[in-house]
């Protein structure tokens, strides 16, 4: 199986963005020398604890930091944006590190309805389907003469040496099949919280047709992951997680804050039983490597997953990369 980063570049607390961007470039070249295939930064807007706003112009200064790993969006949030202007700033990227760059297709908005209104400069979306849309970024991506008003223009540069590889996001399993149709990658946040019937995923695999981009079927799971030496260990590294989960499903964001500061707070029954289910159905997972493992060899066979993206925010990057080293080591990585 095949290891990757989901990064939203989340802030610790007292943090400025330019000590976690400098903290995530070191990170992504560390990363890197643990074999992981690919390494994506998410957009989120108006986020007080996240810094990754810009994923395109974060995968592009990454791709001039590292030699060989796959960078990418995971996602970019079609909605905001024109297909030209996506089509174009991929391309370029692509260009810039041929057969390293990934657009993960994001129907979401990534924010509120102020930032929606703010990006598309107070006009409503033209699109009545994201999946036209997607359409047409897919062929400005492949030098394919789009449909409409779009096929005036061309998406440049033309003629680059490899494709930018798209994959289809989701997060309730609604655009499996679509993602098939496509010939796309199926990439599905688990660690989002919402639970999927597993049928979605063979769903996709039996719609998939072969495209310009993919010749067979891959799907990627992302879970949030924490592995320790021990299950002591986890659990401390996990408290300042578990806390902002927490904070999600009460309409409020929290910065990431030291596990060390948190060791004393107990949980209400409430709020074990919000994260028992969230570990019950492993929206989170958490412990020694022989648990992870066994949990993710699971998930594995029940999902048919190709591909594992993880996102684990970690306070303390000693901690975090052991974190993702136990993992590189588990799928012999390294």
């Amino acid at each position: 199986m095949e290891l990757g980063v989901h990064d939203l570049v989340t802030l610790n607390d007292g943090e400025t963005p330019e000590a976690a961007f400098e903290r995530t470039k070191c990170f992504v070249q560390e990363i890197e020398k643990l074999n992981y295939k690919r390494y994506w930064f998410a957009e989120h807007h108006n986020s007080p604890t996240h810094a990754s706003s810009s994923p395109e112009l974060l995968a592009a200064y990454m791709s001039a930091v590292t030699s060989k790993i796959r960078l990418g969006t995971g996602g970019t949030m079609i909605m905001h944006y024109s297909p030209l202007k996506i089509a174009e700033n991929f391309k370029t990227l692509t260009a810039l590190a041929p057969d390293r760059i990934d657009i993960g297709l994001g129907r979401a908005p990534g924010s509120g309805p102020n930032e929606i209104v703010a990006l598309a400069q107070g006009k409503p979306n033209s699109f009545d389907d994201q999946y036209d849309k997607i359409e047409i970024i897919l062929d400005y991506l492949s030098d394919q003469q789009a449909d409409g008003y779009y096929g005036r223009t061309n998406a440049m540069p033309q003629g680059t040496l490899t494709l930018t590889q798209p994959w289809m996001l989701g997060s309730s399993g609604q655009s499996a099949s679509k993602a098939g149709e496509m010939g796309l990658g199926y990439s599905f946040a688990k660690f989002f919280g919402l639970e999927t019937d597993p049928e979605v995923f063979k769903q996709y695999r039996n719609k998939f047709q072969a495209s310009r981009f993919f010749e067979k079927p891959s799907v990627m799971v992302s879970y949030l992951i924490v592995v320790a030496d021990t299950q002591e260990e986890a659990d401390y590294l996990a408290k300042p997680m578990e806390l902002s989960q927490l904070a999600l499903s009460r309409g409020r964001m929290i910065k990431n804050v030291s596990p060390e500061e948190l060791k004393d707070y107990k949980y209400s029954e409430q709020e074990l039983n919000f994260l028992n289910n969230h570990y019950d159905k492993r929206f989170i997972i958490k412990g020694t490597p022989e648990k992870v493992q066994s949990i993710l060899e699971e998930e594995q066979q029940l999902l048919g997953i190709d591909e594992l993206m993880v996102y684990a925010p970690i306070h303390g990057e000693k901690e975090r990369l052991n974190s993702y080293k136990h993992l590189a080591k588990m799928f012999n990585k390294i």
